[in-house]
């Protein structure tokens, strides 16, 4: 090949590899839907709902895996694996359903003092797996803000 072809090929090559690998940024929480309790006994509680958050990414990406510790008021009501491909659509918002297994000996110790509240920190801990075309990073997710609890279906 000639040397001329060769430089600006190198250089288009680096161009488009540096401007296509933007940073991604992890989604950010809108909020809760759906939510309902479920499960064969009250040891065995299940909560489950729609976690919608928005993609601020210019581009479009997929969530392939997550791992999420979901605390009340700074106390760990249970944690969920959330394994499933969903096309997020770039800035824009998406939904993606939870099922936790609930620690019900901490919640029924705590329940009358969250029923005397109008309001409950709730924060949210872990990992999400996103990427574009086949490639996949984790990214950190660390949210935490007061929700009222009848939005919460209290």
């Amino acid at each position: 090949m000639n040397k001329k072809l060769i430089s600006p090929l190198l250089f288009f090559s680096v161009a488009v590899g540096l401007f296509s690998c933007r940073q991604i940024v992890a989604p950010e929480y809108v909020s809760i839907d759906n939510l309902q309790f479920g499960g064969e006994n009250l040891s065995r509680a299940v909560l489950s709902a729609d976690v919608k958050l928005y993609n601020p990414n210019k581009s479009n990406l997929t969530f392939k895996s997550g791992s999420l510790d979901i605390y009340v008021d700074n106390r760990l009501l249970g944690h969920t694996e959330l394994d499933s491909n969903i096309h997020i659509a770039k800035l824009d918002t998406f939904t993606v359903p939870i099922a936790v297994n609930l620690n019900m000996s901490k919640i029924l110790g705590n329940a009358l003092a969250l029923g005397l509240k109008d309001s409950v920190l709730i924060r949210l801990d872990g990992n999400v797996k996103v990427g574009r075309s086949g490639v996949f990073i984790t990214r950190p997710v660390k949210y935490e803000q007061k929700e009222k609890l009848d939005l919460l279906g209290f």
